[in-house]
């Protein structure tokens, strides 16, 4: 027997279900969004950083632009530009040098600086050498714990000596 298509309707049709008594599990985790920075953004802003001067922020904002824009390859062709820019600095600076007839010595003012730096160098390796030679007394096996036990006992025990002292 074939079913008439009323019986075919209601047949098909999902049972009511009572929402007061549906359990739905767990409950779900509380949703938050989060705003990352990328990458190369943070970069651009250190690099800008370091860069300094009075036109950093506009550095900053210029290569925040093409950090978004080209990604880490315009970041990385900045960085080379700027790696090259120094390269060609220093390549002037021995051009100049040799017209000056240095010789291969280093320009005036790196050769100040150098002498400077390796005064401080030298002023750091003699206070090295001081608290070498004053820690080398103490021995491998020191435990400075057990010293701090041993004063506080004795702080203690002269504590008692001197109640007793007056007491009598």
């Amino acid at each position: 027997m074939m079913p008439t298509s009323k019986e075919t309707t209601t047949d098909s049709l999902p049972e009511t279900t009572d929402l007061r008594n549906l359990d739905v599990g767990v409950e779900p985790p509380e949703l938050s969004e989060t705003l990352g920075v990328a990458s190369d953004i943070t970069a651009a802003a250190d690099a800008a950083q370091a860069i300094g001067g009075e036109h950093a922020p506009m550095v900053a904002i210029a290569l925040a632009g093409m950090a978004v824009a080209g990604g880490s390859k315009a970041f990385k062709l900045y960085r080379d530009w700027a790696e090259q820019k120094h390269e060609r600095e220093m390549k002037k600076l021995e051009i100049e040098s040799q017209n000056q007839g240095l010789e291969g010595q280093q320009p005036p003012p790196c050769a100040a600086k150098c002498t400077a730096m390796q005064a401080e160098i030298d002023g750091l390796k003699a206070k090295l050498a001081g608290i070498e030679k004053k820690t080398s007394t103490i021995s491998a096996d020191f435990d400075g714990d057990d010293v701090e036990r041993q004063v506080k006992r004795m702080k203690k025990r002269v504590d008692e000596l001197f109640e007793i002292v007056e007491k009598s």
